[in-house]
């Protein structure tokens, strides 16, 4: 038997092995973004990428690997991902299908320097008559009242989950997902000019900006946590009070144009954390090129009727990508569930699913086909 510093000599020469392998790994990867940009192909394949991890778990001679190995071809197949759509932020805007023109304005909530405001630009690319609102409900009604003709919400986080209030409110105002962009999320500590973390003592940011960052800020446990509207709007609000004992989280981008300075650069606990936006509107646009269908139904309070439900899309052949489940704010103890899945409405196994649902569901709604981000 050896000691411990063998064991750290060949652990060493492993991960220097390692090192080398994933770069080759990561290598090949921007040669396959490159293909798909080329070619105009989603990022995301979860078929294919759960084929990758059975064919590498079955490879493992002590079984009791199983669980930690797929966790580690998850999290490399995650920066695959994440690299990739580094390298599609260059391509084109995405919004060919919309028919919009130069009096058109799209809205979004936050301020300048608003994680949504990115993620319009990057979406729509040169259009620039946009019109902010302070809250998601804001911008529902505003498109409900025709003051803007699309608008953009933040409607997933690869770290903290789903933004549930869009949920809800996509199924109150009966509107359509029409797109989606993705964006990475990068959360920094921001102040005025002379403020450290010395002289900190108040944080203002979105509930969601302080739970991308619970590791950072557990060693602060001094501070003292103020939840706002948005990262932008927190950011400007501390330009505003120019004071050095609060401080915000935020982008970037929100530092440089309310002229403050980063004290803590990357402080959210995921590196790859990326936010997931929906473009929605009033009409539900049909196109050969759409990948993605997204359908929101009623789930009865009945043994196994979630098991028959979801059935019609595993009978179809249809690729399920993700399930999210809300309260019927109708009904006590009843829930709609929401599903995303591979398709365009034109297939006919996609027909048949939805017509199956629908007909065992109290209430069904496609709400979107439309190009995957990923």
């Amino acid at each position: 038997m050896g000691n411990l510093e063998e064991y750290r000599k060949e652990i060493d020469s492993i991960d220097r092995e390692l090192v080398s392998l994933f770069e080759k790994r990561m290598n090949v990867a921007l040669k396959v973004g490159e293909y798909k940009k080329e070619r105009n192909l989603p990022i995301f394949h979860s078929k294919r990428e759960e084929e990758v991890i059975k064919k590498n778990i079955s490879l493992l001679k002590n079984k009791e690997y199983t669980d930690i190995t797929r966790g580690f071809f998850e999290n490399i197949m995650e920066l695959s991902r994440s690299l990739q759509g580094n390298l599609m932020d260059n391509c084109e805007g995405k919004n060919e299908e919309l028919n919009i023109d130069e009096n058109d304005v799209i809205g979004y909530q936050g301020v300048e320097g608003s994680f949504s405001e990115e993620a319009l630009i990057k979406y729509f690319k040169s259009y620039s008559k946009l019109q902010n609102y302070e809250e998601f409900y804001d911008v529902f009604k505003a498109l409900e009242n025709n003051e803007v003709k699309y608008a953009i919400l933040p409607i997933e986080n690869s770290y903290t989950g789903a933004i549930t209030a869009v949920y809800d409110l996509l199924v109150k105002y009966n509107f359509y997902i029409i797109g989606e962009e993705c964006i990475k999320i990068d959360q920094h500590l921001m102040s005025v000019e002379g403020a450290s973390l010395d002289t900190i003592k108040e944080v203002y940011s979105h509930p969601q900006g302080f739970e991308q960052s619970k590791g950072f800020l557990s060693k602060y446990p001094d501070l003292r946590l103020i939840p706002y509207h948005n990262t932008a709007i927190s950011a400007k609000h501390i330009a505003d009070l120019q004071d050095k004992t609060k401080a915000a989280i935020g982008s970037r981008r929100a530092a440089d144009i309310y002229g403050l300075n980063i004290v803590k650069e990357s402080i959210n606990d995921k590196k790859d954390n990326h936010t997931k936006f929906i473009i929605i509107g009033k009409d539900l646009n049909y196109d050969d090129s759409f990948n993605k269908v997204s359908v929101v139904f009623s789930l009865d309070d009945k043994a196994g009727a979630l098991y028959r439900l979801l059935s019609h899309f595993a009978e179809n052949n249809i690729n399920m990508i993700k399930i999210e489940s809300r309260p019927n704010k109708h009904e006590s103890w009843k829930y709609l569930l929401y599903v995303d899945f591979e398709g365009n409405l034109k297939e006919e196994t996609v027909r048949n699913a939805l017509e199956l649902i629908e007909k065992n569901s109290g209430y069904f709604k496609i709400i979107g086909n439309y190009k995957n981000s990923f």
